[in-house]
């Protein structure tokens, strides 16, 4: 999105990134500039849209959202990918032993996000865009809802428990809705709360018809908003919405499946090669976003070589050689110590490959793939009792991956199966943590010497734990809770 580096002296004029304690609820949108006339025209509203997109990943001073941490926070912490070692970026979020002082955070970014969709929904609803069209009044707040429900969903996963543990009934993260005062103080809302709300603002979306229904590269459009509400329900339990939406997006949406031939080369495309990518964060060699701490740095070998996937991963790969994605995955090729180390093991997830003339920075990060939409549909399916229609989708997955294979049957088509499935397609992609502690399944990382496999040492609880380990949700952070008595009082159990 060229745009985006294009208007950033507009944008910082419209928003400011929040950077410390309680900042994120600052409704002040620049030097002086009142918040009531701030956003008042279409091109300004346009360029405050842009700064919601550009916020999503963060820029080359904070990778804390999808630029890097959100996509590792959902892998290492599982069982399939890990730090390599000690002191590495992901280091802190893999070993699990931080307290509340100096826990990793994934707040300040998203909460920035937040505020620049809300000023820009309220100068929408207050009539402020007095140039802009119908249409256009619709696309700017349909996008916007669509961008406030994922950042909200998302802070909810990382902060609050699984809806499946107590039917949302804990606490979650406060709900922002509008512009608030920079002293202002909010509590936090029930997991339920805030999932109703990111169905609300899905919903209310797709109700305006505002969203594109084609292809918007690098833009969220309907079939994104259809796919997050898959998501969002099949988290919440609600099966049947779940392969509703899901099921729409499949039969309706123009997204198409990466071919078996296209799978491995598909990663390293842009544009019409991405047919399957419902959204993505874009980025290329024009763009300035070139952050060594982005996720593609961090997961390749001449990057920082950061993450990589366990020797338990590795050998699930194992058992079926023929699997396409086992092109996606690579040894050590430069690094001779890293060479001497692990030999011809297939350590490095290779989702993010360099360019051409070696930059390995500034690559696409995908949200959501039309394969996990097909994965929502078969659990949800299978969650439902309904075993031909969870086959069905599940084999476009599995067959795709190893077109000799026989299709699994309606009595194989298990969830147990089809998360096995979600591993294997969406490994580096940041879902498989969350996918275990929704699911009430244990993380086995290594239970003795002879099975550490690649890992480091960790504390005893950080290497086997299931999600009633307190340190599978992060603490509200320090400064958050130390401006606000209302969040003193509702810090996670354990810190």
């Amino acid at each position: 999105m060229k745009l985006i580096y294009k208007q950033l002296m507009l944008l910082f004029s419209l928003v400011i990134l929040s950077s410390c304690g309680n900042s994120w609820l600052d409704l002040n949108p620049t030097d002086g500039i009142p918040s009531e006339t701030a956003i008042d025209s279409y091109k300004a509203a346009s360029v405050a849209l842009t700064g919601v997109y550009d916020g999503l990943q963060g820029n080359s001073n904070s990778v804390s959202y999808y630029g890097a941490r959100i996509l590792y926070y959902g892998d290492v912490r599982a069982d399939d990918m890990q730090a390599r070692t000690q002191g590495m970026r992901t280091s802190s979020v893999y070993e699990m032993k931080y307290n509340e002082d100096n826990a990793p955070q994934i707040w300040l970014v998203p909460y920035d996000v937040i505020r620049r969709a809300n000023r820009l929904l309220e100068a929408i609803e207050n009539d402020k865009i007095v140039d802009a069209t119908e249409a256009q009044l619709k696309n700017l707040k349909s996008e916007a809802l669509t961008i406030r429900a994922l950042v909200h969903f998302d802070l909810c996963r990382i902060y609050g428990k699984p809806y499946s543990e107590d039917n949302g009934a804990s606490l979650g993260i406060p709900l922002i809705l509008e512009p608030i005062p920079q002293d202002a103080l909010p509590s936090r809302n029930t997991v339920d709360e805030v999932y109703n709300q990111v169905i609300t603002d899905l919903t209310d979306a797709l109700s305006l018809e505002g969203l594109s229904v084609t292809k918007n590269y690098g833009y969220v459009n309907k079939w994104f908003a259809e796919g997050l509400l898959a998501k969002v329900y099949l988290y919440k339990e609600d099966n049947a919405n779940a392969l509703k939406y899901a099921e729409d997006v499949i039969e309706k949406s123009p997204y198409q499946l990466w071919t078996t031939e296209e799978y491995v080369s598909g990663w390293k495309t842009t544009d019409s090669g991405r047919k399957e990518m419902l959204f993505e964060l874009v980025n290329n060699s024009t763009d300035d976003w070139t952050d060594r701490n982005g996720i593609a740095y961090l997961m390749n070998e001449d990057g920082y070589a950061d993450l990589i996937a366990t020797k338990s991963f590795l050998d699930i790969m194992a058992e079926t050689p023929e699997d396409v994605r086992n092109g996606i995955i690579i040894p050590a090729q430069s690094d001779s110590v890293l060479m001497e180390k692990y030999g011809d093991e297939k350590i490095f997830v290779n989702k993010y490959p360099a360019e051409s003339n070696g930059e390995m920075r500034l690559n696409s990060l995908p949200l959501m793939r039309l394969s996990e939409i097909y994965l929502f549909a078969a659990e949800a399916a299978a969650k439902l009792g309904d075993g031909a229609k969870a086959a069905k989708y599940l084999n476009a997955i599995y067959k795709r991956a190893n077109p000799k294979a026989t299709d699994l049957s309606s009595s194989e088509a298990t969830v147990g199966r089809i998360i096995l499935e979600r591993r294997k397609e969406l490994i580096g992609e940041g879902h498989r943590f969350f996918d275990a502690m929704r699911n009430n399944e244990t993380i086995t990382r290594y239970t003795s010497e002879a099975d550490k496999g690649f890992h480091y040492s960790l504390l005893k609880e950080s290497m086997k734990f299931d999600r009633s380990y307190f340190r599978t949700i992060l603490p509200i952070p320090i400064d958050e809770v130390n401006v606000n008595n209302n969040l003193k009082g509702q810090q996670n159990p354990g810190y």
